[in-house]
Parts: C-alpha cells; sequence; structure tokens
C-alpha cells in the first residue's frame, strides 16, 4: 500500500510548471504513471484519490487547460490500459 503524501523526492516529479523534471513532458508524465500503477496494481480508486490532490495543485497554475484536460490529464489514464514504448533498433 503506497503511503499518500506530496513528498516526490524520487524521480519523475513535477516541476513548478507541472512537467516532469527529469524528461521534460507534460506531469504526470508516463514513466511517474507507471510508477504509479505498480504501488497501486488493484486499486484504483486510491490512486485516483491521490492522484485527485495533484490535479488540484496544478489546476490553478495551468490557466491553459479547461477543467476536463486537467482531470484528463491527472486522472483520465489510470481506468485506461497502460501504453507500451518501443524503441527504434
Amino acid at each position: 500500500m503506497a503511503e499518500e503524501t506530496d513528498d516526490l523526492s524520487a524521480p519523475h516529479r513535477p516541476g513548478d510548471d507541472w512537467r516532469c523534471r527529469d524528461d521534460g513532458r507534460e506531469w504526470p508524465c508516463q514513466i511517474f504513471r507507471q510508477r504509479m500503477r505498480l504501488l497501486y496494481p488493484d486499486d484504483p480508486i486510491r490512486l485516483a484519490a491521490f492522484m485527485r490532490h495533484f490535479r488540484d495543485k496544478a489546476a490553478p497554475a495551468l490557466p491553459e487547460l479547461t477543467a476536463r484536460q486537467v482531470e484528463a490529464r491527472f486522472i483520465g489514464w489510470i481506468n485506461q490500459p497502460p501504453t507500451r514504448h518501443l524503441r527504434a533498433v
């Protein structure tokens, strides 16, 4: 069971602009999402509660996004199957 905290000292945490400090992508980035799926493998409701905390903190800092877009970014991915990225060989 994951501890619910906003201490994201581990890699792939958000910057002040809600972009990943490690890969520069919109946060929560793919790697962070994968980490959360591992921490909450059978509890999407608890994961959604955890991510709502970040959604609520981020929304005022993202005025260019609609409420629906913020919801999709922070919560919408939870019930979707994980995506796999293939690397070119």
